[in-house]
Parts: C-alpha cells; sequence; structure tokens
C-alpha cells in the first residue's frame, strides 16, 4: 500500500464514521412503536453505542495524526537519500580523478571498479576493465607470485609497496606499485579487495627532474665569476665553488682551515661578535674588506659579504659568503691618493721654492714687502686652480676641512651632488649640511680622531644627493701645512652604491633560493600527508557505496545501515581533515581570535567522550575521571579541538579494545586534563619533535595519520595560554597533559 492510498483509507473511514455518527444520532431521535417494550430502547444500550462511536472516530482522528507523521519521516528520508547520493556522485568523481591508480575487485581479483588513472596505467577504457580479471595485466612470469599474494590478501591482510611488473594493452610492460587492502563487512568477513596503483618510472621520473634543476644550480654556482661559500654555525666551510678557491689560493682541504682565519672567526673581535649576531637573527648581513698577501691568491683585495640562511626542520642554519674581487677598485683609489700626494708634495715644493728665491732675492735687492706678498700669492692662486681643474675631473667627492671641521675646499662634483654652489659650501661645517645627525656627529668625532693620533680612518655613509640617497665609503686623512703642524683634514668619497647592491642581490638570491628549497620540501611533505590521509577514508567511501549500488543487501536493512554510518564517519574524516587544513591556515597566518564563554568542565568532559564513543567505531574504552567541580572561561571550540585531537591520537596509537584513562583535576587555580593511553608509546627521539607540523614518531609502521593532530594541539594550547607535557616510554604507553590557567566560576552561577 502506498502513503497515498493509505491516506485515501483513512480519509474514507473517517467519513462513513461521520455519517455512521449521523445515522445514529438520527434513529435516536425516532419515537418508539407502540409494539415495542420500553427495554429495546433503554438508554444504557444507547450511551454504550454512543461512547464506542465517539471512541472510534478518536481513534480515526489519531490514526489521520499519525498518517501526517509518516508522511513528515518520509519526505525526510527521500531528502536524505538525495543528499547521500549527492554525496556518493561528489565521491565518486573524486575517485575517478585521483591521481593514482585505484581499482576495487572482489576476492578473486576481478575488477569490479576502476577510475581513469588506472585505466591509462594499463592502456584500457574503465567501462571494459569491469568484469576483467586483474591477472590479465600481470606479466605471465609473475603471476605464481601474483596468486600467492592474492590468497594472502584473501585472508584480511593488508600489503604495502608490491612491486610488480604489468603488461599493459598493446603497451611495453612496466613496473607498477600496489598498496592493497581487504574491504570488510560488518560481520569482518573479506568481501573484496581495494587497489591502489603507481607507476614507478612515473615517479622516478619526477624524482630526477628535481635532481636535474639541483644539478644545475649547482653547477651555475661552481661557474660564478664570484667567490661563493657555505658555513655552518661554527664558521665551517660545508661547501664552496671553484672561483672562491683560486681567489684565496687553497685547495677545498686548506680552506677549511685558511677561510674561519680570515674571518677573524678563530678570535674574539668585531668580525666574531657580527657573526655571533648573524646566526642569532640581530642582523641579516654584513660586509668587511680583506687584504689577501699569500702569493697563491689571485686577488688582492676581496669584499666578503655575509649572510643569514634560517634553517629547517630538516635543514640547519648556516651562512652564505661572498667574496668579490675589489683589486682594481682599490688601486684605482690608491692611484687617486697618489695624485692628490703627489700634487701636495708639488705645492710643498712649488712653496719651497718660492720661499728660498725669496730670501735670496731678499738678501740682494730686498724688495718692498708688498711686492714679494703679491707675486706669493700669486703662485699660490696658481697653484690652487690646478689643484681645483684636476679635482673637477674626479668622480670622487673631496672636502678639505680645517681644525674647526669647517671646509676650507670643496671640488665641484661634490657641491654638484650635493646641489650647491662651490662657493656656498667654503665655511660650512658637516652639521650645515643636509645630514643625519648621526653621520654628522660620526664625521667629526672621526675628524678630531684623526687630527690627534695621526692614521687615516675609512668607513661607510650614506648620504642624500640631488640623485637620491646613495652609498658612499670614505677615508679620513690628515694633513699638515708648511710648518710640520696638524692645519686640515682631506675627507675622500667614493660612490659604492653599486658594489653594494650588487653583493645584496646575490645574497638575496641565494637566500631566496634556500628559502624555495625549504618551500618546496615542506609543501612535499604536506601534500603526501594530506594525500595519504584521504585515501583510506575515499576508498572506504567508494566501496562501501559500490556495495550499496550493486543492491546486494536487499532487504539487509541492518547491514546496509551499517555501512551508510561507515560512510558517514569515513566522511566526517574527510570533513575533519579539511577543517584541520584551514585551522593551520589560520593559524600560520594569524587569523584564529579567541570566543571565550563560560564552560562547564565536567560536563563538557563527558558530552565530549560521549561523542566520540558514538562517533567512532572504535572500541577503546574511555575512562573519564573529575575531581574538579568548576567553571572555566575558554573558547570551546579550540577546547574541543585540543581534547578531541588528543583522545583520537590515543585511540589511533593503542591496540583496540584497550582502556584510555581520562583524568580531569582543579589544583591551585588551574585546570589539569590528563589524558593516558597503553599503546605503542613514543621514542625519545621523537618527542622533541613531537609539535612539529607533519612529523610523526618513527615507530607508527602502517598506522595512518597526517602529522597535523598535535601540531594544532600545540597552536590552540599557546593560543589559550596554556602548556602541555608529555611523558611517553615505548611499548608501555603515553601521557599528555594539558595544563590551562582557571578562571574560575562555581557551577550553575
Amino acid at each position: 500500500m502506498t502513503e497515498e492510498t493509505f491516506n485515501q483509507q483513512i480519509t474514507l473511514s473517517l467519513r462513513r464514521v461521520e455519517a455512521l455518527w449521523q445515522n445514529a444520532q438520527e434513529l435516536l431521535k425516532l419515537p418508539g412503536e407502540p409494539s415495542q417494550s420500553s427495554e429495546e430502547f433503554s438508554t444504557q444500550p444507547q450511551k454504550l453505542l454512543m461512547e464506542s462511536l465517539t471512541e472510534l472516530s478518536h481513534s480515526l482522528q489519531e490514526l489521520q495524526f499519525a498518517a501526517g507523521e509518516l508522511h513528515q519521516q518520509n519526505e525526510q528520508l527521500v531528502e536524505s537519500r538525495r543528499t547521500l547520493e549527492a554525496e556518493r556522485q561528489r565521491y565518486q568523481e573524486l575517485f575517478n580523478f585521483a591521481p593514482d591508480g585505484y581499482l576495487v575487485t572482489d576476492l578473486d581479483a576481478t575488477i569490479v571498479e576502476a577510475n581513469q588513472a588506472a585505466a591509462r596505467l594499463l592502456n584500457v577504457s574503465p567501462e571494459l576493465l569491469v568484469g576483467t580479471s586483474l591477472v590479465v595485466f600481470v606479466a605471465t612470469q609473475e603471476r605464481r607470485d601474483f596468486y600467492y599474494k592474492l590468497s594472502q590478501l584473501q585472508q584480511g591482510e593488508s600489503i604495502t609497496n608490491w612491486h610488480v611488473q604489468i603488461q599493459p594493452r598493446g603497451g611495453d610492460s612496466c613496473l607498477a606499485s600496489f598498496r592493497v587492502a581487504p574491504i570488510q563487512n560488518s560481520s569482518n568477513q573479506v568481501v573484496g579487495l581495494r587497489w591502489r596503483l603507481e607507476d614507478l618510472p612515473a615517479t622516478r621520473h619526477r624524482e630526477s627532474t628535481e635532481q636535474q634543476s639541483k644539478n644545475l644550480f649547482c653547477s651555475m654556482v661552481e661557474r660564478a665569476a664570484i667567490g661563493i661559500a657555505i658555513l655552518d654555525s661554527q664558521g665551517r666551510v660545508i661547501n664552496s665553488n671553484q672561483m672562491l678557491r683560486e681567489m684565496v689560493g687553497c685547495d677545498s682541504e686548506a680552506l677549511q682551515t685558511f677561510f674561519p682565519k680570515l674571518m677573524n672567526l678563530d678570535k674574539p673581535g668585531v668580525e666574531s661578535a657580527m657573526f655571533h649576531q648573524l646566526l642569532t637573527g640581530q642582523r641579516s648581513s654584513y660586509q668587511v674588506e680583506k687584504h689577501l698577501d699569500k702569493p697563491e691568491a689571485s686577488v688582492e683585495w676581496g669584499r666578503l659579504t655575509v649572510a643569514l640562511v634560517s634553517g629547517t626542520d630538516a635543514e640547519p642554519t648556516c651562512a652564505t659568503c661572498i667574496f668579490e674581487n675589489i683589486t682594481e677598485q682599490k688601486q684605482i683609489k690608491a692611484a687617486q691618493q697618489a695624485v692628490i700626494k703627489q700634487q701636495q708634495d708639488i705645492k710643498q715644493q712649488a712653496l719651497k721654492q718660492l720661499e728660498a728665491s725669496q730670501k735670496e732675492q731678499a738678501s740682494t735687492a730686498k724688495p718692498p714687502p708688498e711686492k714679494l706678498s703679491q707675486n706669493s700669492d700669486i703662485s699660490v692662486e696658481q697653484m690652487g686652480k690646478l689643484l681645483n681643474e684636476i679635482l673637477s675631473n674626479s668622480s670622487d667627492f673631496f672636502f678639505i676641512c680645517d681644525r674647526s671641521g669647517k671646509y676650507i675646499y670643496v671640488n665641484p662634483t661634490a657641491a654638484k651632488a650635493l646641489g650647491l654652489a662651490q662657493g656656498d659650501l667654503i665655511g660650512k661645517t658637516w652639521q650645515e649640511l643636509n645630514l643625519s645627525a648621526q653621520i654628522a656627529e660620526r664625521l667629526d668625532a672621526q675628524q678630531e680622531t684623526v687630527l690627534t693620533i695621526g692614521q687615516f680612518i675609512t668607513d661607510e655613509a650614506s648620504l642624500t644627493t640631488v640623485e637620491g640617497v646613495r652609498d658612499y665609503e670614505y677615508k679620513i686623512t690628515r694633513l699638515s701645512n708648511t710648518n710640520g703642524n696638524d692645519a686640515a683634514v682631506v675627507v675622500t668619497f667614493k660612490d659604492i652604491t653599486q658594489e653594494k647592491q650588487a653583493a645584496v642581490a646575490a645574497s638575496e638570491a641565494l637566500a631566496k633560493e634556500a628559502e624555495f628549497n625549504a618551500l618546496k620540501s615542506h609543501f612535499a611533505k604536506f601534500t603526501s600527508a594530506v594525500t595519504q590521509e584521504l585515501r583510506n577514508p575515499l576508498n572506504s567511501i567508494f566501496s562501501y557505496a559500490k556495495v550499496l549500488e550493486s543492491n546486494h543487501l536487499e532487504g539487509n536493512n541492518e547491514q546496509k545501515s551499517h555501512y551508510l554510518q561507515r560512510i558517514q564517519i569515513d566522511a566526517k574524516r574527510i570533513n575533519q581533515l579539511l577543517n584541520d587544513l584551514l585551522l593551520v591556515k589560520k593559524i600560520e597566518i594569524g587569523e584564529l581570535r579567541l570566543n571565550p564563554t563560560w564552560i562547564d568542565l565536567t560536563a563538557f568532559c563527558n558530552e565530549l567522550v560521549h561523542e566520540l564513543q558514538q562517533s567512532t567505531f572504535s572500541h577503546h574504552q574511555i575512562t573519564f575521571v573529575s575531581q574538579c567541580q568548576r567553571s572555566g572561561m575558554y573558547d570551546e571550540k579550540v577546547l574541543r579541538r585540543i581534547l578531541t585531537n588528543l583522545l583520537l591520537n590515543a585511540m589511533q596509537y593503542s591496540p583496540e579494545g584497550s582502556k584510555i584513562q581520562f583524568e580531569l583535576v582543579c589544583p591551585r587555580e588551574q585546570a589539569v586534563f590528563r589524558i593516558q593511553d597503553f599503546g605503542i608509546g613514543i621514542p625519545e627521539k621523537d618527542q622533541r619533535l613531537l609539535f612539529k607540523a607533519f612529523h610523526r614518531g618513527s615507530n607508527v609502521g602502517a598506522i595512518a595519520g597526517s602529522g597535523l593532530g598535535l601540531y594544532m594541539v600545540k597552536q590552540c594550547v599557546d593560543l589559550e595560554g596554556a602548556t602541555i607535557g608529555v611523558e611517553s616510554q615505548v611499548g608501555v604507553g603515553t601521557t599528555f597533559t594539558v595544563t590551562l590557567p582557571l578562571k574560575q566560576q562555581p557551577v550553575g552561577s
């Protein structure tokens, strides 16, 4: 009977009762015949008849109400079926377009379902694969071993990394890797097999391509025109290119000893301190100039740029060194200084000759003093014009300052760069130029030092010119007058902007390359973990959906319900993984924000344990004991994520049916959660990396997992301002302890 027929019958019955009721009312109103006795129309039967009809009417109304409820439930069931069908279709599409080959077979390896990747690997369309035995595609010489492994699979065993020589239709044989797992029904009986096929040559081609890219980069570094080295945190050379070894005149073995000495890392000092600051993150790079007096070296002067390369989980922190040949620059600068000195010597010699000539003339003719002074002024003026003409052709800046710090000469190149006339600068000081206070004070102090001790000073500074901010290397040298007194200093500025930009660009390129390699390694781990975690629930969903679709369980509602529950659980696992990935993203970019509310901790934990026991097919016994009747203000979602992940972790790595102890205590205004399992335990070497993303213990074996669960627990614990500790022993079990500050409130307030 359909629902529509049932509703029609109910409506018809209700109408008949109403008609019967009206007929009874009419009969009761008729007067009695004279021949009828009064007993036949006694009031008692009439009353009973009325009550029966009333009761029957009420029953039919209740039945009609029940029919309405049945109709509503039927609508919900139809909607659930549509949703389930949409989910099945979506996962079927995921199955078809998965990058790896997937097959579902019966116990005899007859293919029941195949995706596109498997069809491409076997060179047959998915439709033709269905109904074909997988052994057809196995090379003849390996079929005996295939049947042996198939018998193991029929007993419920799983096989991973099984290398098989397969023979695609119409193509050459190739080596493939099989991963096979049994499909079990609710009675734990093996009813089918799930297969994952991977073409090993394609995998090796990807690895080969990555290796070729890495080799190309290493080759380019080796052939670079500048010296490059990588140092560890102790300053030891990890690797170097040929150019560096030629520049310093050392082979690889001798470089291990020579290079730390060249960088002055073998003794305390400024360079050793800068290298330590680099490794601790206080600076990102630094530059120093080095003079090599080795006859074996191909350069005399070099500029060393040292930059930090931050470490990762897989790679330690190190430093990159770029060594540039600046011998020619130094020679040019030395030549300029020699010219300046020669000009000074010429001037001094001319003054001495003039003085001697004046004395000789004075001893003979004794001309008027005014005439002698005029001749001296003319000679000095001529020398000044000659010097100014020479320095105006130089690209460097020249400043000559007297003891008070005022300029007595500035060459035209410097005046033009500063946007001023040459004459406007005479008599000014560093403080009156458009320099930062720090640079001006430094120049004044260095100028005073040079005048006092007589040694030149070389330094670097950034100056604002008409072309913008430029980097300069300057040298301050003392000048003496004809009487040998320290009268002034000369300050020479050389533009080194392009050299510094080139060094920084090269250093940044190396740092970005290292960062890219670390990111590529991180992405590879991420992809592998997510793919592995998605495969098992997807395979399970596909298998159960296939069994339901084939209608082998028609009439067996209990088993259908079991399979539907399994599909829902696996769908929840996938949904949980996607939520975990979204949470990881929010954590890493700082978008996760707390929304604290008052939580009854004991009731919250009881509810959480009940949900886990109901929503999983695990037979673990979770025992919750609370010694805390308090409330705390926490973000419910974050606290749920912490405790759920720890409980699921305990269930995942402990034997089926074992006990898991969950305890809550509240000592000293704290809420302490302890979760103890009696599973495989965590090796000591893995415990320090336990909360790193994608890290898994070395003893997990074939147990599935993404390596994200404990990482998210640690991030959520830090977000709540809490702490987490772990105690574990291999083969005995693990205890996680989470301690949160308790902002308490009595329960029920």
